[in-house]
Order: C-alpha cells, then sequence, then structure tokens
C-alpha cells in the first residue's frame, strides 16, 4: 500500500532500556499484523445457541459459561500479543512460556515479576501496546510535524 507514493512501512519496532544496577535490559516490540497464527492455536469460542418460544435459534451471549470462556480467551489473546510481540527482543527466553501452547502463555507475567517491578512490568507491556498501534505521544509529534512542515511551506 502507498499513500503520496511512498509504500507504508508498519513493521518499526518499539524499545524500551530497564536499568538494573549496572545492568541494562533491552526490549524490543514489533507491530502484529495478523492474529492468524493465534486464531489456529485459540479460536474465539463462540455462546451456546439457544432455540426461543416459537422455534428461534439465536446464540446466547450471556451464558455464565460462555462468559468464562471468552474471558479465558480475551486472556489467552493479550499474553499471546505480548510474547509475539517481544520476540523482537534479542536472546529474551522464557522459562514456562511456549509460543505454541496457549495454557502457558499467561505465564509471562509470573517470569517477569520474578525480575521486575509492577511498573517496570507494566512498561514493558506498554511497549507491545505501543508498537501495535499508535499512543497519543506519536500522534501528537507527528501532528506537530506535519503542521510545522504546512507552515515552512505557506512561509517560502
Amino acid at each position: 500500500m502507498k499513500m503520496n507514493g511512498k509504500t507504508i512501512q508498519g513493521l518499526t519496532p518499539e524499545v524500551i532500556v530497564i536499568p538494573k544496577g549496572e545492568t541494562e535490559y533491552v526490549f524490543k516490540a514489533m507491530p502484529i499484523l495478523s492474529y492468524d497464527e493465534f486464531e489456529k492455536l485459540c479460536p474465539t469460542p463462540l455462546p451456546p445457541e439457544i432455540i426461543k418460544k416459537g422455534g428461534a435459534k439465536s446464540l446466547d451471549y450471556e451464558d455464565k459459561e460462555y462468559d468464562k470462556l471468552i474471558t479465558a480467551w480475551a486472556e489467552k489473546k493479550a499474553a499471546w500479543t505480548t510474547i509475539t510481540s517481544l520476540a523482537a527482543t534479542p536472546d529474551l527466553e522464557w522459562e514456562t512460556v511456549v509460543q505454541g501452547d496457549p495454557a502457558t502463555w499467561t505465564n509471562y507475567i509470573a517470569e517477569l515479576a520474578t525480575a521486575f517491578t509492577d511498573i517496570e512490568i507494566s512498561l514493558i507491556i506498554g511497549l507491545t501496546h505501543t508498537a501495535c498501534g499508535l499512543d497519543q505521544r506519536k500522534i501528537t509529534e507527528a501532528t506537530d510535524r506535519f503542521l510545522a512542515s504546512q507552515e515552512q511551506a505557506q512561509s517560502m
């Protein structure tokens, strides 16, 4: 895809450096452009079908078991997003997280908690959110650059 004759680049890593004593831990996060792999491993749960008066069929989105299933699915999706995005970090090895095993994905928080504070963990997870989308800082900086270029062009 192009805009203004330039190919739109979607794979720009985000980086955060967390100092711990004399060591600096560099985390890189890449955007995720497709959730196909996640959906193959962890398909979206469907609510049960119910039959209403008159025989009409519908899906019961208020079913308590479905609510539990969709909540667990959403937690796995968030965990998969984080560990997949952080896979861009050189030499990052999980001890209890296995990329292809949905039952292990949510272990990443406990693993991070063995070495990082809650605030540091939030920054690491926030890095993956930033990589997979935009944050207000990026939008503001890009808008400021655009407006400055417009003002410069008008003043010439």
